[in-house]
Formats: structure tokens, sequence, C-alpha cells
């Protein structure tokens, strides 16, 4: 049975071979989760998700919130700084935190790749820093090595990779500053940048580096999606049997 994967499109104002705006979503991550064994679905942003009667949620297995623009520093209590650069849909941030809210609530194993789990940490309290430092450690288009912690969901999800650095790929100038409420970091870089987070009482796992880039070469990037699918057909199967 391949679960269904509902992966958050982006609102982009600009696409190829369209004369208005669309709601896409990466190629590389909707492959890493067929490369798993799941079907992915994009889910456009203009869905009411925090409505109760909304069906969507009743079809979708699993969670896979991509990386994408900026949040709104509004949303954490800041005033945007030079480096800002937002979505070209004003409700996107909404969307994808209506998103994040229905997994918790509904109990549905998620996946939240760099904007993802930047904008889970404010929805939970925290905030971000708008421009991390370059140096010591450059963070975009950069390869580099993370500290995963034991025990983590994390590092049952990497497997054999877990009990040392894994190698990923990193693309984002912001990063987690004041960590929210009832979560727990999971993975740190060298410079001391949040890398994971985690909260024990959810099946949710959010990673600020790209595993999608790598996940066709990289068994620790596929392993996410490997976990992710995994996690979605054991829920799939449990509502089945129920």
């Amino acid at each position: 049975m391949r679960p269904i994967i509902g992966v958050p499109g982006l609102s982009s104002a600009k696409i190829q071979g369209l004369r208005f705006d669309a709601s896409v979503a990466a190629n590389a991550v909707l492959r890493a989760i067929q490369r798993a064994g799941g079907d992915p679905v994009v889910l456009s942003p203009l869905v009411d998700w925090a409505n109760p009667d909304s069906r969507l949620w009743g079809f979708v297995d699993g969670l896979v919130l991509p990386g994408g623009p900026d949040i709104d520093p509004f949303r954490y209590g800041q005033l945007a700084e030079a480096s800002y650069a937002g979505c070209s849909f004003d409700g996107q941030d909404d969307a994808d935190a209506a998103a994040i809210a229905a997994a918790a609530e509904r109990g549905i194993p998620a996946l939240l790749i760099c904007r993802g789990m930047q904008l889970w940490n404010v929805e939970r309290g925290g905030d971000l820093v708008q421009h991390w430092p370059q140096q010591p450690q450059e963070h975009v288009d950069t390869i580099h090595d993370v500290e995963i912690a034991p025990g983590s969901a994390l590092a049952a999800a990497l497997g054999e990779t877990a009990s040392r650095a894994v190698s990923v790929s990193s693309y984002h100038h912001q990063a987690v500053g004041r960590v929210g409420e009832g979560l727990r970091v999971t993975a740190r870089a060298a410079d001391g940048a949040v890398e994971a987070l985690e909260d024990p009482e959810l099946n949710i796992v959010g990673v600020q580096w790209h595993p999608e880039d790598r996940s066709d070469s990289v068994a620790s990037d596929q392993a996410l999606f490997d976990w992710i699918v995994a996690q979605a057909r054991a829920r799939s199967s449990e509502r089945s049997a129920a």
C-alpha cells in the first residue's frame, strides 16, 4: 500500500509557461517521496485548511512541508530587516501554519523542511534570527556536518548514520533563535545553529537542511523520506483496521 503524502504547495507569482501565479512544489521533494514508496499530492494553499469540516485531512496519511521564502517577521514580533525576502502570496504563512496545526491535532506524521521547521518554531512561540552570520559556518548553498542527538526520533529515522555527525545540504540565511515551547533541539551545526526540532509528544520532525537535494544519492537524506512514508503507512494501516 502506498500512503498519500500531502505536500503543501507554494504560491508563486511567476511560473514558466503560465500567464498567472500558481501553486507548486519542488519535484525533488515529490521524487524522494515516490522513491520511498509514497504517493505525493500537492495541496493548494488556497484551501481553508483550518476548517474542521474540510475533507482534506481524511485522505492524507502524512505531511511533508518543504522549504521556501522567509516567514513574515511580524509573526514573531519583529520588524523586517533589509535581508527579508517574503512570499508572493500573503496567505502562505497562515496556510502552512494551518497544515502544521492539523498534523499535530490529528496525529498525522510530518516532516518539516527548512522554512517548515522555522514556522513550526514560530507557531510555538519561538523566534528567528533574520540573518544568521556567514562565519564561521556558511549556511547558504553549502554542505556541512550536523551533530544528531542520540535517542531522538531524528536519530531513529537516520538509523545507522545517527551515531555520528551527518553531512547535510544547507540553503538558508535565517535560523531558529528562541526555541518554541515544548520543542527539543535534536541537531546542531558546529556554529550552534539549530538544525532539527522535535516535540516528544508528536510524530513530527523538523530539519533545517534540504534532504531532497541529494536524496537520490545520499542515504541519510533519503532516510528522512523513507521515515515519513513508513510512519504514514503505519498510520494508514491503523486507521483501516479501526
